[in-house]
């Protein structure tokens, strides 16, 4: 009786966590958006990741306090301009429905949006610091917060 009781404590639990859903602590950091598009190419550790959320109303007070994004400036906006180029041929080389939904315009990169870049190997060679990254970019102007992932 006790293996049962143990076996069925340890399923209910596993049926607990599996039922739990991840929740992004960057998104969940920010007030709740309007809408969200996301699309994903890959499989279980290399894949990579678009999304879009739209917000109501001006973030850009949430942004300013967060412990996660900071104000582009011309030298920020470079870098996250070489991280998209990364991205953007990763989108091309994979196609499919991510290849269809991208629609980002690097023109909208301007000093004075907020970002947050999280890069697993930022500081290794030119080539590996594009292995694993994080890309977020909220556009003060049409008030989307675009996310760009990519796991090698």
């Amino acid at each position: 009786m006790k293996r049962l009781s143990y076996f069925l404590l340890v399923t209910a639990l596993l049926f607990n966590l599996i039922g739990c859903s991840y929740q992004n602590p960057v998104i969940a950091s920010l007030p709740a958006y309007q809408s969200k598009e996301f699309y994903t190419s890959g499989g279980f550790q290399d894949f990579t990741d678009y999304a879009k959320y739209v917000y109501a109303v001006d973030i850009t007070p949430s942004l300013a306090n967060s412990q996660y994004f900071q104000e582009a400036t011309p030298a920020d906006l470079a870098e996250i301009v070489l991280y998209l180029e990364n991205f953007e041929q990763w989108v091309e080389t994979i196609g499919r429905e991510l290849k269809q939904n991208y629609d980002f315009d690097k023109s909208l990169l301007t000093p004075g949006d907020y970002f947050y870049l999280d890069s697993k190997y930022a500081s290794e060679s030119a080539y590996k610091k594009f292995y694993s990254y994080n890309i977020y970019f909220y556009d003060t102007d049409t008030g989307i917060l675009y996310y760009f992932h990519n796991n090698i």
